[in-house]
């Protein structure tokens, strides 16, 4: 049980929720912004370098260069939101659904975000795994400015944490993969998948799932996400070692 608990204690405060400001149509009567809690994010370096996955910046398709982007942390889960704007985007890697996200500083005094290791050995069947992601709030309102940056916003944002294990895990098109025995919410891809190792280590993160055939057609079958070990040359060039 404690193991457990260290692990969710220490990784959640390296986890973000990541705000996405798209603005709408200017040709349109309805001309303005859509903004949503589009998915989750953990630090890899701290206070500078986030991992994703590709499809929260744009549903799966290439990310618009319109869009702005901000994470949001709330340590301890308490009343706070620590806000930091995403300036560029570092890696992007569709066929593989990872991104990397870089971070200006926040506003807020003395905000950080402490980096959670990483590991790219192969877990066996059977280790055991947290997961820890933002499920998506009704958001209930937004101030912007005047060029569409974020200001302030009432939503209810708190990190949720689950727990399983390495169900299975194989090759797929020269790249591991691993499926877990833990369900996700909306919002919390992106999030961290972390082995209970000494200490504890992402291996992987909240991405998509496994199509089944059932009686009843093709339904979600178990969650899975990609080993880090895929793009393990790319964040060493970003400074990221296990």
């Amino acid at each position: 049980m404690s193991d457990f608990i260290t692990a969710i204690a220490g990784a959640r405060e390296s986890v973000a929720a990541i705000l996405r400001i798209h603005p709408k149509n200017s040709e349109k009567a309805e001309a303005g912004y859509e903004v949503s809690l589009a998915g989750s994010a953990f630090a890899v370096a701290a206070d500078r370098l986030l991992l994703t996955a590709h499809h929260i910046l744009n549903g799966g398709n290439p990310r618009d260069p319109a869009d702005k982007f901000y994470a949001l942390t709330v340590p301890g889960n308490g009343d706070e939101a620590r806000v930091f704007p995403v300036v560029s985007f570092p890696l992007e890697r569709s066929d593989c659904d990872l991104a990397a996200l870089k971070l200006g500083p926040s506003a807020a005094p003395n905000a950080l975000i402490p980096a959670l290791p990483v590991s790219f050995a192969s877990m066996p069947d059977g280790s055991r795994v947290v997961t820890i992601g933002f499920p998506a709030p009704e958001i209930a309102s937004v101030a912007l400015d005047r060029d569409g940056n974020y200001t302030s916003g009432r939503f209810f944002l708190k990190s949720h944490a689950n727990e399983g294990i390495v169900s299975a895990q194989y090759d797929l098109a020269g790249a591991h993969i691993y499926e877990l025995s833990v369900g996700w919410h909306h919002g919390e891809s992106g999030g961290p998948i972390v082995a209970l190792s000494d200490p504890p280590a992402a291996i992987s993160l909240m991405q998509h799932y496994r199509n089944v055939q059932s009686p009843h057609g093709v339904v979600a079958g178990p969650h899975r996400g990609y080993a880090l070990s895929v793009i393990r040359s790319e964040l060493a060039a970003l400074g990221v070692k296990a």
